[in-house]
């Protein structure tokens, strides 16, 4: 998004945004109806602000609004970047403010389009409504850009907030998100230090924006406790009222390579790229690796090679017991009854094999007739930023995992779950739609004798807290491709 700029519209003059090309498809849900409130923080209250018009100016789509200048908060990295401190500060405060429901922090953050800033260093922060127009017009890495790269899956709900104020101060000092680059999610999200790049911020602000994006859970419970996360950002605002930022405006980031000079940044990034391909590796391709070490077995002794296969170690023999779980939702979200068995223990039972093995069905049965590809892998669907589907998909998995460790072998799940189902009043005539429910379940893991944890034990999922959701479709037409995710 750019910054607003004047215009005259039937001779009133207004400011105005551009949203897209003129020939863009548009939600109609945006278009019609009432429009939702945005809200402009002044630094002591929130007032109401509204939109005026979507109009075509110079083949392009505009959203106009009575005169105000506004700068997305993206340039937080460069025409802002000498007072972000300042602005992300009021920012927290406008949140504080902020009602849950409009906040709408489905995917625990606030999306980057929906936060501007004014020439008076006042924040508007724009509607859900707006937010979705943004999203349902923009590229997958504009998407990335501002909602998914931003997401920290390892955190406390209610830190969540908190850890968006610190990952835009780290933002503006290094041009990037903390985990913007997908090696640091794969490495648990572990963000670079910004201790070791030459950003020249004070010590004492890095240190805090470091130690604040690398808090364990415990620290994280003691910070914000069980309080909705824009209450919690009162431990944001205590915490960095005395920082120092010292950093100038720049018309473009700093490189990567003019951060990167010491050895130890350097170091740092080259593990960690070779942790993250490791992860990935194992995830993706340890189960083949092992089975075809055991079909290779088969050739010469067919009793020895199911004794070897017997005893092969699943894909996930490396992991912790956390990383167990995360593997289980991962396979769920993916259909794939092979991944999500693969760490249980001898006679436990899978509570969502049935229900996997009938979509997988579904999905494969519809794919050879259709040539596509009809399951949306919620997991991958919320990262990216809940964009639209193809009609006649449907959305199933599980995503915003959230693991608490409640004994020596058990841990509890919360998690969103996905389904094409409303299974609170489930009928043979019921439609494929969008549901999202509140899940929790427990897992009992225990290390194995043969040296891996494993699944001892798997309570049914509860589910509970239906929402139909409103997903933004687009046509289907004969080039479309929608590839397995």
């Amino acid at each position: 998004m750019e910054r607003s700029f004047s215009l005259t519209i039937d001779g009133e003059q207004r400011s105005g945004i551009i949203i897209a090309d003129q020939d863009a498809l548009l939600p109609s849900y945006i278009l019609g109806g009432e429009k939702q409130p945005s809200y402009l923080w002044d630094g002591q209250t929130l007032q109401p602000w509204y939109w005026r018009t979507l109009s075509a100016v110079d083949g392009k789509r505009v959203l106009t609004f009575d005169p105000l200048a506004i700068t997305p908060l993206s340039e937080l990295s460069t025409t802002l970047r000498a007072q972000a401190l300042s602005i992300v500060r009021s920012l927290a405060g406008a949140l504080r403010a902020c009602d849950l429901t409009f906040l709408d922090l489905s995917s625990g953050i606030i999306p980057l389009w929906r936060l501007w800033v004014t020439e008076s260093g006042h924040i508007l922060i724009m509607s859900q409504d707006l937010g979705d127009l943004f999203a349902s017009v923009s590229e997958e890495e504009q998407r990335y850009a501002h909602i998914a790269s931003w997401v920290h899956h390892t955190v406390h709900p209610p830190f969540s907030l908190i850890d968006q104020m610190a990952s835009l101060l780290y933002y503006s000092a290094v041009g990037v998100p903390p985990f913007f680059d997908k090696n640091s999610r794969e490495d648990g999200f572990r963000a670079l230090p910004l201790a070791l790049l030459d950003t020249g911020l004070d010590a004492q602000t890095a240190s805090f924006i470091d130690s604040t994006l690398a808090m364990g859970l415990n620290r994280m419970r003691d910070a914000a406790g069980n309080m909705k996360p824009q209450l919690a950002l009162s431990f944001f605002l205590d915490k960095s009222a005395s920082l120092i930022w010292n950093l100038q405006s720049l018309t473009e980031p700093k490189s990567r390579d003019e951060l990167l000079i010491s050895a130890d940044a350097i170091r740092f990034v080259e593990n960690q790229a070779k942790r993250a391909k490791a992860r990935i590796f194992w995830r993706r391709r340890g189960w083949l690796i092992i089975a075809l070490a055991v079909a290779s077995l088969a050739v010469g002794s067919f009793a020895t090679a199911r004794v070897k296969e017997a005893l092969a170690p699943p894909y996930s023999a490396a992991y912790s017991p956390e990383e167990i779980i995360r593997a289980y939702y991962e396979g769920q979200s993916e259909l794939d009854l092979q991944k999500m068995e693969a760490p249980l223990a001898r006679k436990v039972k899978n509570p969502a094999s049935l229900e996997v093995t009938n979509l997988f069905v579904t999905r494969q049965t519809r794919q050879a007739y259709e040539a596509i590809n009809v399951q949306v892998n919620a997991q991958n669907w919320v990262e990216d930023g809940m964009p639209a589907i193809v009609e006649g998909s449907f959305i199933y998995g599980v995503s915003d995992v959230v693991i608490t460790r409640t004994g020596e072998r058990d841990w509890t799940v919360s998690a969103t779950y996905w389904a094409p189902f409303n299974y609170e009043t489930e009928s043979a005539e019921t439609a494929m739609g969008v549901y999202a429910y509140d899940l929790a379940q427990n897992f009992s893991i225990e290390m194995g004798k043969r040296g891996w944890y494993e699944i001892v034990a798997i309570s049914a999922p509860e589910i509970s807290n239906m929402r139909a959701v409103a997903v933004t479709t687009v046509p289907r037409f004969a080039d479309t491709i929608q590839g397995p995710r």
